[in-house]
């Protein structure tokens, strides 16, 4: 077994096992990548060749529109259904949620089935149609169709595949099925996550995701973008853009070794780096690639992400006893000493990601000028919120980028149910 030093911010020492396998990135590194975050998403914005898609999206600071309708959110990993009202003054209540799981592999059809079954187990849509939004957590191409949002789904990402939907609108298949399978007829609404999360947060410029996949979304004026690039939103002309910026693409840090293993056997080789090295469909990957050289072949293969936080609090060890007391997690027999290697690899896992998140943060605070004083910024996600200390890393790294903005993360509670309640009741 391999000692590792815990991480300790000082450059210049002698490289460890772990430190050539997965290292961090140097207080330079993280301000260079952070402007190179910021010339890509300007690139991006005028139409110039960049890693990052920045997609611009026809919807503005919508104001919510009052009745009901049902607000559907499809995540990596999960997704929910949630019936709400929007109140005449703009109060958004939501009525109840119902969550379903989301698997790896399935198709337009079973998915699509999915949905519906848990709107009408909430909603009765049999009795009463309502105006349903979608929140779709992967790459869409968005568009106007009859006056309402729509998105084409550009590729799949965050491990899953949806067969028959790729290069679809999401919104006119679904309305489709919809017709054609339970008789319902009514509008549908599309938008990625991000720009939902966005759309619901209450006027806050920046939006972030950081769970099962990675993304930013933002607030642009319209002014600092391509004439050229403008062109991909036919009859908009609204003096603010939500710009989708698919920061999982970034792809200007150079790898560590553990990443590009991880990337070489993943689907989709040499795309979706950034997320390939922060997102929790990945993060347990990187861990089960170096433990073997890290820690040794005994120790045990972890199915989650959320396992490293086990790890960070040693879950389920008693101190001075041989520890079998979980072995779905731990193999028999790990003992205190061998579980603090485990504990800094874990560390480093995280420490690493979250330096990723607060380069394409201030990538995107320097590219909106807003480098100093508190900056709101709303977050979703299960990595950014459930991980041990992670907002703390992020502002941490992201202080020795830009030390004097003062990042201020809101978790705002339905935040993106706000905004997809918004899209589906101005649609309707």
């Amino acid at each position: 077994m391999v000692i590792v030093r815990r991480f300790d911010g000082v450059s210049g020492t002698k490289l460890t096992a772990l430190d050539r396998l997965h290292p961090l990135l140097t207080i330079p590194d993280l301000v260079k990548y952070a402007k190179l975050f910021q010339k890509e998403l300007i690139a991006a914005l005028h139409n110039q060749r960049s890693s990052l898609p920045a997609i611009l999206n026809p919807i503005y600071k919508l104001p919510p529109n009052p009745g009901f309708g049902v607000a559907v959110a499809i995540g990596g990993t999960n997704g929910y259904v949630s019936v709400f009202k929007i109140l005449k003054k703009g109060t958004i209540k939501f009525l109840n949620r119902k969550p379903f799981f989301l698997a790896k592999k399935t198709t337009k059809d079973n998915l699509f089935h999915l949905i519906t079954q848990n709107i009408l187990a909430v909603a009765g849509l049999r009795k009463k149609v309502l105006p349903i939004g979608i929140g779709f957590a992967y790459p869409l191409k968005p568009l106007i169709h009859h006056k309402f949002i729509d998105g084409e789904l550009l590729y799949m990402s965050k491990g899953r595949n949806i067969e028959g939907l790729v290069g679809k609108k999401i919104g006119q298949e679904y309305h489709k099925f919809l017709k054609d399978k339970y008789k319902i007829d009514t509008t549908v609404a599309v938008a990625n996550d991000a720009i939902c999360l966005l759309l619901g947060g209450d006027g806050i410029e920046v939006a972030g995701v950081v769970g099962t996949g990675l993304n930013f979304a933002y607030w642009d004026n319209r002014q600092s973008i391509a004439p050229i690039k403008l062109s991909e939103l036919a009859n908009f002309s609204q003096r603010e853009v939500a710009v989708n910026i698919e920061s999982k693409n970034f792809d200007k840090i150079k790898g560590t070794p553990l990443r590009d293993i991880v990337d070489e056997v993943s689907t989709d080789a040499g795309y979706s780096l950034a997320e390939k090295e922060v997102s929790g469909a990945y993060l347990h990957q990187i861990f089960n690639t170096g433990k073997d050289r890290l820690l040794g072949k005994n120790f045990a293969t972890l199915s989650s992400t959320d396992q490293l936080n086990d790890i960070l609090s040693f879950a389920g060890y008693t101190p001075g006893r041989s520890h079998s007391a979980t072995p779905s997690r731990w193999p028999n027999g790990l003992l205190e000493g061998e579980l603090e290697p485990a504990r800094l690899f874990a560390e480093r896992i995280l420490h690493r990601s979250a330096q990723i998140v607060a380069i394409q943060l201030a990538g995107i605070l320097y590219k909106i000028g807003k480098t100093k004083g508190i900056v709101s910024v709303i977050m979703e996600g299960g990595v950014f919120w459930k991980a041990r200390n992670y907002p703390a890393l992020v502002n941490l790294y992201l202080n020795m980028i830009l030390p004097e903005a003062i990042p201020s993360f809101a978790r705002l509670f339905g935040s993106s149910r706000r905004g997809i309640a918004i899209l589906a009741r101005n649609s309707a």
